[in-house]
Parts: C-alpha cells; sequence; structure tokens
C-alpha cells in the first residue's frame, strides 16, 4: 500500500470513514474528491481543506450531470469516453493524476459516476470503502451482468468489480462471500474513540463550522432525550411519497416519551422537518450535514431511545439505552 490517499466519496458518511482511515492509516498528503450527488455538500469543501487531513478537496460531477454530459449512449455503451469530458469541464481533476504516482485510490461505494476513476488510474492499487447497509446486502452480479460488463468494459458496482482489490469494512464476515474474500478489517469506531481532543475540535469544525455539539444549551443536561434517524424513503423509492415518511417519523415522536426529541435528517432528504414540526417545542431539528456518529464525541449526550427505519446510523450511537428499528423487510410490499 503507498503512502498516500485520493478519496473519492458522496456522503459525509463517507467523508468520515475516509478522515478516519488516514488517521488508521497515518496517510499523508492526501486529496478529497466530492462527487456531486448530496445537496451542498460543496459548503464542506473550505472547512475540509483547513483540515491536515487533505492537501486539496475537489467537486466533480455527479452521475446525472456525466449522464447529460456525455449522452445516454455513450454513457450506457463506451463510458470509458466520460474522462475525458469530465477532464475537459474540470482542469483541476485534469491535473490531479500529475504527481499520485505515491497515491492509492479509495473508492467510497463504487457506482457509475466514480467509474471515472477506474478508469483514469488504471496503474493505481485502486481499495473500496463500505458504505453502510448497502454494501452487505448487495447481492453479486449475476453471469449475464459480469458478461455485460466485459463486453463494455463497465466496472461492476458495489467493490465486485476485480480492479477493485481491497474492500475495507467494519464487520468483514458479514459481506458477501465475493467481497469477503478481499476484505480487511475497518477500525473506524476504535480510531474514533482514540482522537486526541485537538483532532475532535477539527473533526467537528469541519462538519460543523457553526454548531458547537457539547453546548449545553442545544443537549441541556437536564432533560430526557431521544432521536430520530431518518432517511431518503422517498427520495430513493422505497416508498411511494413523502406523506408516508413523514407518518413514520410522527410515531416515532409520539413514542418517544422524552422531554427533547432530536430529528438527525439525512444529508440528502428534501423533507423540511423544521417546518412540518415548528409548532412542536419538544423537537429539535439537527443539522444535515454532519455524520450522526459525531454526537458519539460528546461525552454527556445520552439518548433514552434512538428510531430509524433501517439506517446503520443508529448502531453507531453509543450512548443510548434502548434502540428502535423497523428493519428492511418492514418496507416489503
Amino acid at each position: 500500500m503507498k503512502s498516500k490517499g485520493l478519496f473519492v466519496i458522496t456522503s459525509v458518511y463517507h467523508i468520515l470513514l475516509s478522515i478516519l482511515l488516514i488517521e488508521e492509516r497515518k496517510l499523508k498528503n492526501n486529496i478529497l474528491v466530492i462527487v456531486e450527488i448530496t445537496p451542498d455538500i460543496e459548503s464542506l469543501i473550505e472547512g475540509l481543506k483547513k483540515t491536515t487531513w487533505f492537501d486539496d478537496v475537489f467537486l466533480m460531477a455527479g452521475r446525472k450531470s456525466q449522464k447529460e454530459l456525455a449522452g445516454k449512449l455513450t454513457y450506457t455503451l463506451n463510458r470509458k469516453k466520460i474522462v475525458k469530458l469530465v477532464d475537459a469541464k474540470n482542469k483541476n481533476l485534469k491535473a490531479i493524476k500529475n504527481g499520485t504516482s505515491e497515491h492509492d485510490i479509495y473508492i467510497c461505494s463504487p457506482d457509475s459516476a466514480k467509474n471515472y476513476f477506474i478508469y483514469k488510474y488504471k496503474n493505481h492499487n485502486k481499495f473500496m470503502i463500505e458504505d453502510g447497509l448497502k454494501t452487505y446486502v448487495t447481492s453479486a452480479p449475476n453471469t449475464l451482468k459480469k458478461m455485460t460488463s466485459v463486453l463494455v468494459n463497465r466496472p461492476l458496482v458495489n467493490g465486485f468489480d476485480k480492479r477493485i482489490t481491497k474492500v475495507f469494512a467494519t464487520t468483514p464476515k458479514e459481506l458477501p462471500e465475493e467481497l469477503k474474500i478481499k476484505s480487511e478489517q475497518l477500525n473506524w469506531k476504535t480510531t474514533l474513540s482514540n482522537l486526541s481532543q485537538e483532532k475532535l475540535n477539527a473533526l467537528s469544525s469541519a462538519f460543523l463550522p457553526s454548531v458547537d455539539l457539547t453546548e449545553e444549551s442545544l443537549f441541556p443536561k437536564d432533560k430526557t432525550k431521544s432521536i430520530i434517524i431518518t432517511q431518503t424513503l422517498n427520495e430513493d423509492g422505497v416508498i411511494e411519497h413523502e406523506s408516508e415518511k413523514i407518518d413514520i417519523c410522527k410515531n416515532f415522536v409520539k413514542q418517544a416519551n422524552t422531554e427533547l426529541i432530536y430529528i438527525k435528517p439525512h444529508p440528502r432528504e428534501k423533507t423540511d422537518y423544521a417546518s412540518i414540526f415548528k409548532n412542536d417545542e419538544l423537537i429539535i431539528v439537527l443539522p444535515k450535514l454532519f455524520p450522526a456518529e459525531l454526537l458519539n464525541m460528546h461525552p454527556n449526550l445520552k439518548f433514552k431511545k434512538a428510531f430509524t427505519a433501517f439506517s446503520t446510523a443508529i448502531d453507531h450511537l453509543e450512548h443510548v439505552e434502548e434502540k428502535i428499528s423497523l428493519g428492511r423487510d418492514y418496507f416489503v410490499k
């Protein structure tokens, strides 16, 4: 493995895992490329540039923009052309390859938008970092998909492609067999708990430059608390209507039975929880663009209950008495 990393991400959770892998592996002079999917994620760029974890941070066009740039036919049948098309639009990305001989490529949850890096960096080691539950429940592609992948030189998603030689996962033994055989333990929880106060402060400032999670007024010690971890249920087609998701959230609120109830929206959600619950003084809507795992940094922050549809973020919260998850089967019709 090389001493430097080029990290390719789409979510705030990916950023957190990338930082903690950098800490665990003691990597230096790293580059972060944010593939544009999460709304407003570009607002984190300047804060991330100020940290010691990344020498530079760039934004890259996401799948929808890439498809528009290449045209549907080219994007489907000759996707490797996307490298030249993207580079022509983004001089920063075009210039990155110069001087990256000591970099490995870390792709968080490989998808079509990130194929650019598989094509462009043919001679670099390419690794994958897990993406929560999706990494563990996505089945290996069938024979037809594998044949199609070879015919049109389109990389397989979710780390199944042979060009992805290592998969970093929190629980490698739970991965699909095709990923398990090339997996390595990702010890991000231990790494996070061992960070110095200086680095914890830097982490908090990068995601929440205007919010102090240790502020007593935000999390008063003398009040009981619950938290609801929401998800992109309607945005991703798990359910058809936003109203269904809101009803689920309202039902969680009824079950909470605490003096304060926090809602942590998913960064890609479009739902305006602050407006929906504006008349409920018990409810506090937290910012979107930070990983819920950062709540563990606050040693005095304890929740009586935590609720979610099926987000794995609930499993990562440490100071919770009772965790309630509906589970993926709840949404199977």
